[in-house]
């Protein structure tokens, strides 16, 4: 079985590739284009990325979704992959310089974006190991990500900077929590 992303039909096509045709009816949940689609190991879940700022999780029994769509990303969600053990999907926000981590089983963010590229990241990918995560991005720079990150994500925030962080960066980065000077680089 083959999925591809639909563009802006807003579908995912499943196709049947030793029969070299569609598998069924398309898949449709998004409110805008979709941009990328990725298989978990077991093929039992497909992950899509969309215009409309969501990634979305797929039943491949049912052909439905699981759930409401996984939201943060400022901007279209461009490319998702699957870590190596399924437990975890990644997905590159594009022009909002982002890659997310979400856990797979409760659908929530897993630790606080990536974040260091000058322009929009294209792709995400896992290392083989799980270990390691890889942004490409339009700055011609591909980064690769520890996943060791500390569990607070204020803490891996500052780490992950390097430097204190703008008010206008913590809300595009932490929208969800009031700016707090924090990292120890910053004075009071």
């Amino acid at each position: 079985m083959l999925a591809t992303a639909g563009g802006t039909d807003l579908t995912i096509r499943l196709w049947d590739v030793a029969g070299r045709r569609p598998a069924g009816a398309p898949l449709r949940a998004h409110d805008d284009a979709v941009w990328g689609v990725a298989f978990d190991p077991d093929g039992r879940l497909l992950a899509s990325a969309s215009e409309d700022h969501t990634v979305r999780l797929w039943d491949f029994a049912t052909r439905q979704p699981v759930g409401a769509p996984l939201t943060g990303h400022g901007y279209p969600v461009v490319s998702v992959a699957f870590s190596p053990d399924g437990r975890q999907v990644a997905s590159a926000g594009g022009h909002d310089f982002t890659a997310r981590l979400w856990d797979v089983a409760t659908r929530r963010p897993v630790g606080i974006p990536f974040i260091g590229h000058g322009d929009a990241i294209w792709s995400v990918a896992f290392a083989p190991d799980g270990s390691t995560l890889a942004t490409s991005s339009a700055d011609a720079a591909v980064r690769l990500w520890s996943l060791d990150r500390p569990a607070d994500p204020v803490a891996a925030l500052c780490e992950i900077a390097g430097r204190p962080l703008t008010p206008a960066e913590w809300a595009r980065y932490m929208p969800e929590e009031a700016y707090q000077r924090v990292c120890p680089q910053q004075t009071p």
